[in-house]
């Protein structure tokens, strides 16, 4: 029916020619030319009408020719299926993409906006509502002006909804990624925005026009938590559009929360470090595709008797603690320990020991009292972190200033300190020999 909705499939920032970081495996399954194959299949599979690219195909310059065979392949598949491809140059391939584009044999591939000028191309897939594509590549690594202000209002077609593809830096005044505003690109005659250049997935905008960062088709590093994969993008012959994710990335990373609080075990410590792991692998496989390998990095928090042992523990687990989940896996990718110790301050308090002196100390902080030993405390904390901030070491720093934490950050990380120098004094009490 030619009153069907166009069936768009989109990824963006592929950065074909990397391989992610810190999976404590390297496994090919979780190179970006294979999800790239996989996403192709999909498409093929799913007869979608038209797949979308927005900007960051190629890692950079010097990947163009690793990324070659994978875009290649890739694109010849698409043509057979008679599924075009349209795309734009971000700022890691704004030199790389307008090369390999005249180096594939793919005439279905359309990379528009080269030069940094805006272009369009007409899909009008059969039995389907035409769509209009609307693009701009990067010209530079660097781009400080909105291509949002050079937009061609007057020269897209008036009879079939606008798409627009742009690599962009939402809502990001100052930035050198071409800084455009939600506002701006609310502004436009277009029934959807599919942007490129942030790697984390994000519907900005659900209504017209609908705004999505579809993050990368593959994580890359543990910065890049969640699922991740393609977005089927619909657009009606009346401009109305609908976005979904479909994770089929088959890696994920993860931060997971893990509180052991309490817990007077190292075995049950443990054992709830395993069962998190567990619970959000299976999560993640009821969510979608299965993810085959969930990289995990932990944080413990908590108060415990064992604190000082789960210090030690947590350096065990890094590249050693497996689970897994039918044929799925999760694994450390790395583990702080952020526990307190179990202490009894009002008791510790009572005596005149340093332990004591200390305890007494950290009461007065928790409960913000402006006893002369927690001036002299806070005078010489204030102190320690000037003369750290105000080192050569930071002199090359912009805004050295705007490092400084805050009196709430300090006071929490001072609190910290205090209960584990704390619970190192007791021990070193307790260990002494007694007369």
């Amino acid at each position: 029916m030619a009153d069907a909705s166009c069936r768009i499939l989109c990824t963006g920032d592929l950065h074909l020619g990397r391989y992610p970081s810190r999976t404590q495996s390297r496994d090919r399954a979780w190179a970006v030319d294979s999800v790239w194959a996989d996403t192709v299949s999909y498409a093929v599979e799913q007869a979608v009408d038209v797949v979308a690219l927005t900007g960051d195909v190629v890692d950079d310059q010097n990947k163009r020719y690793e990324a070659l065979g994978p875009l290649q392949r890739g694109l010849r598949r698409l043509e057979e299926a008679g599924i075009p491809v349209v795309a734009v140059a971000g700022n890691h391939d704004f030199d790389a993409l307008p090369r390999l584009a005249e180096m594939v044999e793919a005439e279905h591939f359309h990379l528009l906006g080269r030069g940094g000028e805006w272009s369009t191309v007409t899909v009008a897939p059969e039995g389907r509502s035409p769509v209009q594509f609307v693009g701009w590549s990067f010209r530079e690594a660097h781009e400080q002006a909105s291509p949002v202000e050079s937009f061609p209002d007057g020269r897209l077609r008036d009879d079939a909804p606008t798409v627009g593809l742009l690599h962009a830096d939402l809502n990001a005044p100052g930035s050198v990624y071409a800084p455009v505003s939600l506002g701006a690109l609310r502004q436009c005659p277009v029934s959807a925005w599919l942007l490129g250049h942030i790697h984390a997935p994000s519907l900005r905008d659900d209504r017209s026009p609908l705004v999505l960062y579809p993050g990368s088709l593959q994580p890359l590093d543990p910065s890049e938590p969640g699922p991740h994969g393609p977005w089927r993008v619909e657009v009606a012959p009346d401009g109305t559009s609908t976005a979904a994710q479909l994770p089929r990335a088959p890696l994920r990373y993860e931060h997971l929360e893990v509180d052991v609080d309490a817990i007077d075990d190292e075995g049950a410590v443990e054992a709830a470090v395993t069962d998190a792991m567990r619970d959000r692998l299976r999560t993640a496989r009821e969510e979608g595709p299965t993810p085959q390998r969930l990289v995990c990095r932990l944080t413990l928090t908590g108060r415990t008797p064992v604190h000082r042992a789960v210090c030690d523990l947590v350096e065990t687990w890094p590249g050693a603690l497996e689970v897994p989940v039918a044929e799925s896996t999760a694994v450390v990718e790395a583990a702080a320990a952020r526990t307190r110790p179990a202490l009894d301050l009002e008791r510790i308090a009572e005596g005149t020991d340093p332990p004591a002196v200390l305890a007494q100390l950290l009461l007065a902080m928790r409960d913000g009292a402006e006893d002369e030993h927690a001036q002299e405390a806070w005078t010489a904390i204030k102190a320690a972190c000037s003369a750290v901030q105000d080192s050569p070491a930071y002199d090359p720093l912009p805004a050295a200033d705007d490092l400084s934490p805050d009196r709430e950050t300090l006071a929490d990380m001072a609190w910290r300190q205090g209960l584990l120098l704390l619970d190192e004094l007791r021990s070193q009490t307790d260990a002494a020999p007694q007369e």
